[in-house]
């Protein structure tokens, strides 16, 4: 098959953003002020099959750690996941994130719940639309309680078919974009994202391994003398997806 230059060109972007990352070479600002951010994220997702249509999925990463020294972020997040439908599946979990912040750490809890509608194109795509609703609940030091509400968020995906590039193949394109809304008010009102949208490229290095590398754009919004401020967050996410079975 022919190859478009612009799968091409995202292959050497591919292995040039990758060293950067693993080497932390890529500067942390950027010299424009609508350049807000920059920051890396780095995870690993684990995968076990309990049958065809239930299994575990866990991801575990770490966000900030090579751009940020005001802030880094750690989280574990285990989940389950059951296929009822070709068309439907369920989603459940929760997760610990913990924020290292210059001078106040900031831990959270968020157990969630969610729903995948996936549906595959005659061409192979995959389009899916996936509905989850979290409850965020931040313990905050200094009143020595937890403050939470509740946050949906609409991700609409499109996923390829594996392609070649050159010689190598098992290669597959994905992009996405996500909105979130939250409900009540609070801290995790005016601490979170609002948009994000996402362009990956991907490899299946095995049978059990693949592995992507995605940019992330996205606004967050951060309490700021009282009040709020947005950001636009540029982020380079290494992910690992490992199944064990």
């Amino acid at each position: 098959m022919i190859i478009p230059r612009w799968m091409i060109g995202g292959a050497r972007l591919y292995a040039l953003l990758t060293v950067s990352v693993l080497l932390g070479t890529v500067p942390a600002r950027a010299q424009i002020p609508e350049f807000n951010s920059f920051h890396t994220w780095t995870d690993l997702a684990t995968i076990k099959n309990f049958s065809e249509d239930f299994r575990y999925d866990g991801d575990y990463g770490v966000r900030g750690l090579l751009t940020d020294a005001d802030w880094t972020l750690v989280y574990l997040r285990p989940s389950v996941r059951y296929r009822v439908k070709p068309w439907l599946t369920l989603h459940g979990g929760a997760a610990l994130f913990y924020n290292f912040f210059d001078g106040d750490d900031l831990p959270e809890l968020r157990p969630w719940v969610g729903v995948r509608l996936p549906y595959r194109l005659s061409s192979g795509w995959v389009i899916s639309n996936y509905f989850r609703l979290e409850y965020r609940a931040f313990y905050l030091k200094r009143e020595s309680e937890w403050d939470g509400s509740f946050r949906g968020r609409w991700q609409v995906q499109a996923k390829s078919p594996r392609f070649a590039i050159g010689s190598a193949s098992d290669f597959y394109g994905l992009v996405s974009v996500e909105p979130f809304f939250t409900f009540g008010a609070g801290s995790t009102d005016t601490f979170g994202d609002r948009f994000r949208f996402n362009f990956g490229l991907g490899k299946h290095v095995s049978s059990r391994l693949r592995t992507e590398l995605n940019y992330v754009f996205h606004q967050i919004r951060l309490p700021d003398e009282g009040g709020t401020r947005d950001l636009d967050d540029h982020v380079v996410r290494l992910r690992f997806f490992y199944s064990i079975n």
